[in-house]
């Protein structure tokens, strides 16, 4: 990844999570670096689906739901039940920590921006973070201007997250091009009458009768190209929406238990 030119282009568009991003240079940002703070995932608390990649999807199957949302089919990790909720983060801004931290959470306040096809992406960080302070404990850059262990750490594991983000777009056109996806939804019962379901959820997902009616040629060279084990831990992912609704429920719970009486 490069370094940006001081006094650089800011970026456009829109990244979840991301308030304020801007391209780190040793010019602009050398007092700058990152601070320990009480409530470190209070920035995901409102954010119910996270984007994910596909070399995740292994682990993150054992705890969430991975769905495909929108026309783009994008993959996600599924959090909570309904916008400003997040189910797995804690009163105190903690992530329960018997579950695994996605990696688009963990790469937080920083990001790649994509400086067009074959050159290299630009090192960006969040300059809204809570973590970001001007008296760090950990600062971006040592006295010399170069970057500390700290921040390429950081922008090695924005790299790798980028390359498996490409990975993951061709793994989404593939499963398009053989049209495996279909749609699904998620119903649980209505409060106020349980003969009746309320629907919280629609997402693509891929469609086992499609993928077991592949030609046995076309079935083979999606397991050669790698497809396989990527879609059936999606498939096994979606067992967990239990665990959402659970959680939703004790939440649901919660909250009126906490009402003061009439």
């Amino acid at each position: 990844m490069t370094d940006a030119p001081a006094n650089g282009p800011r970026l456009t568009g829109n990244v979840p999570l991301y308030k304020d991003p801007v391209p780190l240079n040793k010019n602009d940002h050398r007092s700058l670096g990152l601070k320990s703070i009480e409530k470190p995932y209070e920035f995901v608390r409102e954010t119910h689906f996270v984007p994910t990649v596909v070399g995740e999807f292994g682990l993150a199957s054992a705890y969430y739901p991975i769905i495909f949302i929108g026309d783009r089919k994008m993959p996600a990790i599924v959090m909570g039940l309904q916008k400003g909720q997040n189910l797995f983060i804690t009163d105190d801004g903690q992530f329960d920590n018997e579950f695994m931290v996605p990696a688009f959470i963990r790469r937080y306040p920083f990001v790649s921006a994509s400086n067009g096809p074959d050159q290299p992406a630009t090192f960006c960080f969040d300059r809204a973070a809570a973590v970001i302070s001007d008296k760090p404990e950990f600062p971006f850059f040592d006295e010399n201007g170069e970057p500390t262990s700290v921040t390429q750490e950081a922008i090695d594991f924005v790299s790798a997250f980028e390359s498996d983000s490409r990975v993951t777009e061709r793994f989404v056109a593939r499963l398009t091009e053989l049209d495996l996806f279909e749609k699904k939804e998620v119903k649980v019962a209505d409060p106020n009458d349980r003969s009746k379901t309320i629907k919280v959820a629609d997402y693509y997902g891929v469609s086992e009768e499609k993928l077991l009616a592949l030609p046995d040629d076309v079935f083979l060279a999606a397991k050669k190209d790698g497809l396989l084990g990527p879609i059936y831990a999606h498939m096994l992912s979606l067992s967990r929406w239990e665990r959402i609704l659970n959680r939703y429920f004790r939440a649901v719970g919660q909250a009126q238990a906490a009402k003061p009486a009439n």
